[in-house]
Order: C-alpha cells, then sequence, then structure tokens
C-alpha cells in the first residue's frame, strides 16, 4: 500500500505497513483521501534527524485524526488523538522512516496520542526514537529529495526559511473502507492553511532582474509551453514553427469578392502563388476574409503598407501578416498541392492534414536502413522523377569496413573545400559493378556517418563521451567541415564533458590548438584537485609550458582567494562578541570557517563549495550557541565575498 506525495523539491513514495499498523495507516490514508496535507508546509527540519510535517497552521501544536476531522465537520466533539500501535519489530533504523508524531497528555482532560503530524528520519540508527513515535510507513522511492530536503536553509526554530510543501497528495492503493461520515471533497485545496510570511516555494529570493523583464521571461516560457502542447496534440507541425512572412491575411470582405478579383487588386505588388477566399463549407458562402500568399516577402510588405483600408468592392478591407501556420509545409516539400509525400501518394499528412508532415522526432523508428547508409533527401520537384543513380550528382563513399555512403556531390562540396578540389579531379576507376564513382576514406564507418550527420541538414548525432567525439572532430578538421568542426567544439565543452573530466577536455583543446575550449576548460579545472584526474593520450601532445600554466593558474588564484578572507568589523556574534573585552574580536565560527576555507581554496580555488551550507554549518557547530545567527545574519558578507573569489582571474589566454 502506498502513497505518492508531491512536494516542491521532488516527489517521495512511502509504503505503509497497513499489516502492522491498520489503524495508523486507516487514519493517514483518509486524511491524505480529504486533502488534509495537501499544501502543508514542512515545519520542523533538523539535518540529518527528521522532517516533520502534517500540521495545518504550521506551529507544532495543530492536527487532529480523522475520527475528530469527521466529528467536527458535523458539529459534533470527538477525541483529537487516537492511540496508535508500536509494534516491536518497527524501529527508526533506517534513513526515510515515516512515523506519526506523538503528543504528550496533558493532565487527564487532554490525552497524548497521533492525530495528523507525522515526520520522516533524514538519518540512520535512530534508535532513541523507538517507543515513543509510532513506525507505519517507509520512503521507497524520492531519495534525492530527502537530500535536497536534508540541506534547506532554517531559522532557528527549524522551520526552513524557504517554504518547502507538499503540493499533492496521490493514494496509490487503499485496502480500507472509508470511515462512515467521511466525505471528499470535490477539488483539493488552491491555499495554502497556515498565514505564512516566508520565502514563497516559486520565489527566487536573489533574482535581481527587473520586474517587466522577469515578467517577459514567465511569459515566453508559458508561450513555449503552449507551443508544446499543441505540436503534442497535432495542432501544429513542430512548437518552433513561426508562421510565413510572405502571406498576408485581409478581412472585411464583401461577400460578392471572388479569388479572381483579389489576385488582379494584388498582382499589381508581385507574383502571386495563391489567393484563396475562405468559404462556407456546406453553404459556400464567402467568409469575409482571405490568404493571399506571394512569391517574395518584399512584395507581400509592400502590399501591406499601400493596400490598408483600400475600397474594394464597396469594403474598406484590413490588411495584415499572416499568423496561421495550417497552410504552412515542412521543408520537404515545394508542391502546395503535394504535400510532403516523399514515397507517392498516400504517405504524407499530419494532425488530420494532407498537406502537413511531422518532424523527424514523430516519424516511425520502424523505417529500416538501407545497408549503405543512404543519405539521400530527394524533395519532390513538379512531378518530374530524378534519376537517383546519376554519377554526376552522386558519390559513394567507401569505409574500410565496406560501408557505403551514397552522398551529393553539391553538398560535399558547399561544405568542404577538400572536397570540392577532391571532387574537381578525374577519379579512379573502381572493380565495384557500380556507375557511380567511388570515394575511398581510411575513416571508420561509425566515425564517416557522424561526420555526414553534421554535414547534412540533419539532427545532430547523440556523442555520450569523448571516446566518440574526437575521432568525429579530427575527421571533420581533416576535410575541413567548418560547420561540422565547429558544433562539436560547442559540444566539447559542454557541462557533462568538463564535469566529468576537465583535464583531458583541456588536453584535447591544446592538441588540437582550440583557444577558446582551453580557456573554458582551464576555468573548469579549477573545481577539480588535479591529483584526482586521470591522465590520457591527450596530454602527450600538449607542452610543458602549457600544463605549468595551468598549475600556476590554481595557485595564484587560491593565493589570491586566500588573502580575501578578512572579517569585517560588522561581522559579529551576540554571544561571543558580548562582553566588553571580547567585542574587537571576530566570532568563535570565523575562525574555525576561515582554516577551513583556505584548505579547501589550496585544493579547489572557486566559491562552489566554501559558501555551501554543510560547510557553514561546521562552523556553526564549532562555535557558540549565538553563531549560527550570526552566519545566517551575515549572508551579505558572503555574497561580497564570493562575487570578490568569481572576479578573480579564472582563465588561461592562448595565442596559438
Amino acid at each position: 500500500m502506498s502513497v505518492l506525495f508531491e512536494t516542491s523539491l521532488g516527489d517521495i513514495v512511502i509504503d505503509l505497513e497497513t499489516e502492522l499498523c491498520p489503524k495508523t495507516c486507516l487514519n493517514f490514508l483518509k486524511l491524505c483521501k480529504v486533502y488534509y496535507y495537501n499544501l502543508n508546509a514542512f515545519f520542523n527540519v533538523s539535518k540529518d534527524f527528521l522532517a516533520q510535517v502534517g500540521d495545518p497552521t504550521a506551529t507544532g501544536t495543530g492536527g487532529e485524526c480523522i475520527w475528530s476531522l469527521i466529528a467536527s465537520q458535523k458539529g459534533e466533539t470527538a477525541q483529537r488523538y487516537f492511540t496508535p500501535e508500536f509494534n516491536p519489530r518497527l524501529k527508526h533504523k533506517e534513513r526515510g522512516t515515516v512515523s506519526m508524531a506523538v503528543a504528550p497528555a496533558i493532565g487527564e482532560e487532554h490525552k497524548g496520542g497521533c492525530g495528523s503530524q507525522f515526520f520522516i528520519t533524514l538519518g540512520e540508527n535512530i534508535e532513541y526514537l523507538d517507543g515513543k513515535h509510532a513506525v507505519f510507513g517507509h520512503v521507497v522511492e524520492g531519495f534525492d529529495t530527502l537530500d535536497k530536503l536534508n540541506e534547506v536553509f532554517v531559522d532557528q526554530d527549524g522551520r526552513p526559511l524557504k517554504d518547502v510543501r507538499i503540493r499533492h497528495v496521490e493514494i496509490l492503493e487503499d485496502p480500507f473502507e472509508d470511515p462512515p461520515g467521511l466525505v471528499v471533497p470535490e477539488s483539493p485545496p488552491t491555499r495554502p492553511p497556515d498565514n505564512s510570511t516566508r520565502i514563497a516555494e516559486d520565489e527566487d529570493p536573489l533574482e535581481t532582474l527587473p520586474e517587466e523583464e522577469a515578467e517577459e521571461i514567465r511569459r515566453k516560457k508559458a508561450a513555449q509551453a503552449s507551443a508544446l502542447t499543441l505540436e503534442m496534440v497535432g495542432d501544429l507541425p513542430f512548437a518552433n514553427v513561426r508562421p510565413p512572412e510572405n502571406v498576408l491575411f485581409v478581412c472585411k470582405l464583401n461577400p460578392v469578392t471572388r479569388d479572381e478579383d483579389l489576385e488582379l487588386i494584388f498582382s499589381r505588388f508581385g507574383t502571386i502563388i495563391s489567393c484563396q477566399v475562405i468559404r462556407d463549407k456546406k453553404t459556400g458562402d464567402s467568409l469575409q476574409y482571405a490568404f493571399i500568399e506571394f512569391d517574395k516577402r518584399e512584395d507581400a510588405e509592400q502590399a501591406y503598407f499601400k493596400m490598408q483600408n483600400v475600397l474594394v468592392d464597396d469594403r474598406r478591407i484590413w490588411v495584415d501578416f499572416s499568423q496561421s501556420v495550417a497552410r504552412l509545409n515542412t521543408h520537404w516539400s515545394n508542391d502546395v498541392k503535394m504535400g510532403p509525400r516523399r514515397g507517392g501518394r498516400g504517405k504524407g499528412g499530419f494532425g488530420g492534414r494532407d498537406d502537413l508532415e511531422a518532424t523527424r522526432r514523430y516519424r516511425g523508428q520502424s523505417e529500416e536502413r538501407r545497408n549503405d547508409y543512404e543519405m539521400v533527401f530527394d524533395v519532390p520537384g513538379g512531378g518530374k522523377k530524378r534519376h537517383r543513380n546519376c554519377p554526376h550528382d552522386e558519390k559513394l563513399m567507401c569505409s574500410p569496413q565496406s560501408v557505403d555512403f551514397r552522398v551529393h556531390r553539391c553538398v560535399l562540396s558547399t561544405a568542404s573545400p577538400v572536397f570540392e578540389g577532391m571532387l574537381s579531379l578525374p577519379q579512379p576507376s573502381s572493380d565495384r559493378d557500380t556507375i557511380i564513382p567511388i570515394i575511398p576514406l581510411p575513416e571508420p564507418h561509425t566515425v564517416l556517418e557522424m561526420v555526414l550527420r553534421f554535414v547534412y541538414p540533419l539532427e545532430d548525432p547523440v556523442i555520450t563521451s569523448l571516446d566518440q567525439l574526437v575521432p568525429v572532430l579530427e575527421a571533420a578538421r581533416k576535410y575541413d567541415f567548418t560547420a561540422a568542426v565547429e558544433r562539436l567544439r560547442r559540444r566539447l565543452v559542454s557541462a557533462d564533458f568538463l564535469r566529468a573530466s576537465p583535464l583531458r577536455v583541456y588536453g584535447i583543446a591544446a592538441h588540437y590548438e582550440l583557444s577558446e575550449e582551453a580557456a573554458i576548460a582551464s576555468r573548469a579545472m579549477l573545481s577539480v584537485p588535479v591529483s584526482e584526474q586521470v591522465p590520457s593520450e591527450e596530454l602527450k601532445h600538449i607542452s610543458a609550458y602549457d600544463y605549468h600554466r595551468l598549475i600556476v593558474l590554481r595557485e595564484q588564484r587560491a593565493r589570491a582567494a586566500t588573502s580575501l578572507l578578512k572579517p569585517p568589523r560588522e561581522l559579529k556574534c551576540m554571544q561571543c562578541n558580548g562582553r566588553w573585552e571580547k567585542s574587537q574580536e571576530p566570532p568563535r565560527w570565523w575562525t574555525d570557517y576561515r582554516e577551513r576555507a583556505r584548505e579547501e581554496l589550496r585544493i579547489r580555488p572557486t566559491s562552489e563549495i566554501i559558501f555551501t551550507l554543510p560547510f557553514l554549518q561546521r562552523s556553526a557547530h564549532a562555535g557558540c550557541t549565538g553563531c549560527a545567527t550570526s552566519i545566517i545574519n551575515s549572508s551579505w558578507f558572503f555574497e561580497q565575498l564570493r562575487q570578490k573569489i568569481d572576479d578573480l582571474p579564472a582563465t588561461i589566454p592562448f595565442e596559438w
């Protein structure tokens, strides 16, 4: 029996011990069913200990069991708490143990027990909670969410400074019958039950953009999401489709205006491809608007400026650029009537239209690739059949593994000056039984395929490792495929490669004299210890001077960053500096923080580690009881210090 919690930090799936704790699980499941936990905030988070939730007031004093909730809805009274099951086999040993918080008894009138509050353990072997709180479940999925929850900033009461809430609860399986009188609301709540003044879960406290720019970014994201939704349901051929710039929308027409009349009037501005007055399907009556497609965009612009508010058949027409993409064909088709049918009639169509075809990601994956890895894409041209085996138009690339690639000569000549000169020379004869000229190449077929996919107007191949990228980059540079080299250079300094092996990226960039990429890799090397980097073959091709410059950059930046570790006079702790004789001394936590920050900067001369919550918490534990508050109040100082460290020189200038 499981429950899915959708929180602002991620999802958590909890398995319940319904056989060992039936009453406790019944109470929990029915509270979930009536949306009692929706939008509840985690009000007590202790690092490596527990995270408590389930109180609508977020104070730790609220909440009630399901039977009390049902009685209060009827205007009756019932016990606020119930007595849970304590099973000796269920203990707080593992991280992710879920327990009901047991309230103590207050006198004879207020009996102790469990209401709605529960907690999830964030550490292991918390055995002193056994027998005090009732275990009834365990987290089985979402431990990454628990890690995020364990690292949140909290105030002196343990509540996160930025709200962490349960957005929604899904009951995956419920074996219990509903208690008598249980009424499930029609919809979940839309507002939090507590009056929180914390940082909202969707609010960025460090956001520096003006409100207008932030609103513009939100609108763009919403528009992208809407376009993707329309693509998924088939209303758009692809999400980033744009309306054509050579089509005009004309409205407020007279019902008697015909296609021929409108085309004659607008033809003085240029060649018109199509002019259509939209009519009712059943009656054939004009809907008083039309679309006019010009051959050139400039002609459409001229007509837009000259024909606005012109009198046509006793009506003042309105002209604008069309925003419709319903008539838009994909880039495979030149024929408006035929549409993008690449294999004859009947093969086109997308979203219920014959003149549209889906982009490649919607294409069936069952198409078998031919043995020759053909990469020829013909566009229908006026119904004329093209000869696919014309020696003047096509060439055959042959790899050492006898895998052939049929390519267009014009594509290779345009993409590579090397092939432009090679193909202009007479080709040697071949023993192969084919009329297509053969170009033997020494590269493996896997490398040639990736290079050609960068050259042709296809989706870039997926490169998951540097072992794949290096031979492809070598071949692209060898044959001078400039566009492919540029995209491979961007892939070389992608985040995943820089995170996994920045030293190897630096070696590859230095070997091929890629100055921009080498500078980016030198910056990424600051975030990892040099001793942890595995030597690679590419390092054999760089000079000792370049490697020495990398080491010197780390040492100089470490010394410069260490020299910035000076506390300002405003850095105080109310307890450490409470006495007059200690008022001029820095807080106790600063001494520990400075020593550990110096050691960390010698290893990684960046600001990535020394400002993290675990790093600051260790300094807080090394100080007095008031040092934690002092660290929180010193956030302005840490921001200034971070900015100064980030402004230090972080790259090596190269001049190859």
